[in-house]
């Protein structure tokens, strides 16, 4: 059985050496036929490693269990929604290291009615990686605004407050007061322009963090099994 595998492999791979991405194969029982030297690449291990192998040993430990049932339901009702579609997804290497990877994936329907299944994989993992660098910066920045606008208010807060205090000695001294009483005006005018200037700015903060939340929340690879 595993030499008629190893045949097959042979044969698929003639085809697959020049792929610019991974390709892996499966046949109707989920084994491995072709391996290319760019999945050996992405995965870290050798053709030889893996061919005649049930495909779930490529995938990350939490996703193994119920990926056999998942291709034999698509196989058997084609119920999924990942075949024919393309997905950012992780994998999960040999040395245990994590790397990630644009799958898309099709049904390969064999003469003899037999429905194999070709991953074509597009390493993306530094992509992700300055994705997720970038966001954590973007973050980082959002904060430092935040507290940045926080202390301009208390700054526009307390000088207000003093403003009120000059306004009133100024009515006290009289026509004497008068020229501090412009001037307290001005400084509240100004207090005043500098907490709607903070007040839009913590608006834009907070836009900026929702479209944070869902790059984040989208630049997470989806499971090979939904």
């Amino acid at each position: 059985m595993l030499d008629s595998v190893t045949q097959a492999a042979h044969g698929r791979r003639a085809t697959d050496a020049d792929a610019i991405d991974a390709v892996v194969t499966i046949d109707a029982k989920n084994k491995i036929l072709s391996f290319n030297e760019p999945a050996e690449r992405l995965w870290g291990y050798s053709s030889t490693e893996v061919i005649g192998k049930n495909v779930k040993m490529l995938l990350p430990p939490e996703m193994r269990s119920n990926h056999d049932s998942f291709v034999d339901r698509h196989r058997n009702t084609g119920q999924g929604r990942i075949v024919g579609t393309s997905r950012e997804v992780p994998i999960h290497r040999k040395d245990n290291s994590t790397g990630y990877a644009r799958l898309a994936l099709r049904m390969d329907l064999q003469p003899d009615g037999a429905k194999h299944y070709i991953a074509f994989l597009t390493d993306v993992s530094e992509q992700h990686n300055r994705t997720i660098e970038t966001l954590q910066l973007m973050r980082e920045l959002l904060d430092q605004i935040d507290k940045l606008t926080t202390g301009i208010n208390t700054i526009a807060q307390q000088t207000n407050l003093l403003s009120v205090n000059a306004s009133i000695e100024a009515a006290r001294a009289g026509d004497m007061g008068r020229g501090f009483g412009v001037v307290a005006m001005e400084i509240r005018a100004l207090s005043n322009q500098a907490r709607e200037i903070t007040n839009e700015i913590e608006t834009v903060v907070e836009s900026g963090r929702q479209s944070v939340s869902k790059l984040a929340r989208e630049s997470v690879p989806t499971g090979i099994s939904t």
